[in-house]
């Protein structure tokens, strides 16, 4: 009985590794050109025309300068990373926020991993679990996360753990 299980199980559980090593990192893959979906400012943001949303390119506690993206992202718990966005908001006298769960779902490109994002936009993009304003069903001790290596989402990540996280605003029309 355990070989027939192994014999069907293995080929499962190997195929299921594979639907990732297939895809090309987003950084070879992209061409240099202008991204399609956002279009870029001087500023550091990227508009969204399509969601109505204008990103900031940086992760949190970067900036942004002379094209690029210059010091260090910042890893905060969950609620450390709410109040730093009302901050950051307040202080620049535009509404910027953490992101949903969805929002973030926009950015994911379907045809490259490593990260699933835009490199041309986001080019300091760390490979690793982003915060989101998205509350989580599992309880107040859980978060909602985006893992940029592939994209998907997760709604159990505990809220004390410190993550980086992006910063958006609704575009103004």
């Amino acid at each position: 009985m355990l070989k027939i299980l192994t014999a069907f199980a293995l080929p499962l559980l190997l195929a299921g590794c594979e639907r990732y090593s297939s895809l090309p990192q987003c950084s070879s893959f992209l061409d240099n050109g202008q991204p399609v979906d956002l279009l870029l400012d001087a500023n550091g943001s990227a508009l969204d025309k399509a969601e109505g949303l204008r990103w900031y390119r940086c992760s949190a506690g970067q900036r942004f300068s002379n094209n690029q993206c210059v010091g260090d992202a910042i890893a905060l718990p969950r609620q450390d990373a709410l109040a730093y966005a009302a901050e950051f908001a307040a202080r620049a006298g535009q509404p910027w926020r953490l992101p949903t769960v969805g929002e973030m779902a926009t950015l994911k490109q379907n045809h490259c991993t490593n990260p699933a994002l835009d490199t041309r936009v986001f080019q300091s993009i760390q490979i690793t679990n982003y915060w989101t304003s998205s509350t989580s069903l599992n309880g107040p001790s859980m978060g909602c996360t985006v893992y940029t290596f592939n994209g998907n989402s997760i709604c159990k990540e505990v809220v004390t753990q410190k993550r980086p996280f992006l910063l958006v605003m609704d575009a103004k029309p």
